[in-house]
């Protein structure tokens, strides 16, 4: 009998011994696949970390592409002759203008002014060009197609706010989308915004305000913002 119970209990002892070994190897298994996981995560996170500055690197690069090709038109009055008299044109139309603006604007109007976007627009019924340079849009429309004449509108390009008009879906007068531009009117209370003018951009409404937008973005920037290695990739983020 005693036998018995000593070899029941040897035959526990070595279970225990047996489970005691798989735990263990269940624990070390674990911990390399917690170790795996662990490595797998931070390898991830720099990858992920390079790709984002890749991307940054990228959209700076654009946004001084962008920045520079405009620069180097809006200063070619008097390097170019193309550039020279489509400004001394643009300048002769801006004399005539019906809304010249501020004083300090006709002060400092002077012929410089290369016209970066040149279009034809659609201005209620009447058909005409404008003209978009780094600070102003100027319009010229026809008052009589027949008998000749013109009017000329003039607006700063920090003064107005773009607004696409959604296109017209009547079957009479399927007309593509406007734009809007806007100004602030300061009330007694409060300010309010008020149309001063609409028309039909033949390049696309989308396509006219993404442009002011890019002018306007170049215009508020500082060109130190981005600063560049010599390889390549921004030197501040």
């Amino acid at each position: 009998m005693q036998a018995s119970l000593d070899g029941l209990e040897s035959i526990f002892d070595q279970s225990h011994v047996q489970l005691s070994g798989f735990e263990c190897s269940e624990k070390a298994v674990s911990a390399v696949v917690a170790a795996f996981q662990k490595q797998n995560d931070v390898e991830q996170g720099a990858r992920l970390g390079r790709k984002n500055m890749q991307v940054m690197d990228r959209l700076a690069k654009m946004q001084a592409h962008k920045r520079n090709s405009i620069a180097r038109l809006r200063d070619s009055y008097g390097i170019s002759s193309l550039a020279t008299k489509a400004a001394n044109e643009f300048h002769a139309l801006r004399q005539r203008s019906t809304n010249i603006g501020s004083l300090t604007d006709v002060i400092n109007s002077v012929p410089d002014e290369v016209p970066l976007l040149i279009c034809n627009v659609l201005v209620g019924s009447a058909a005409g060009t404008c003209y978009v340079t780094h600070a102003h849009v100027l319009f010229s429309t026809q008052l009589l197609p027949v008998l000749g004449g013109s009017r000329i509108h003039l607006f700063s390009i920090m003064d107005i706010e773009v607004t696409i008009n959604a296109q017209s879906n009547t079957l009479l007068s399927p007309l593509p989308a406007s734009i809007s531009f806007t100004t602030a009117v300061f009330g007694s209370r409060r300010s309010t915004r008020e149309e001063v003018y609409n028309f039909i951009p033949s390049v696309g409404a989308r396509r006219f305000a993404k442009f002011i937008e890019v002018l306007r973005d170049v215009a508020s920037e500082n060109p130190e913002s981005l600063k560049f290695l010599e390889k390549g990739g921004l030197g501040d983020i």
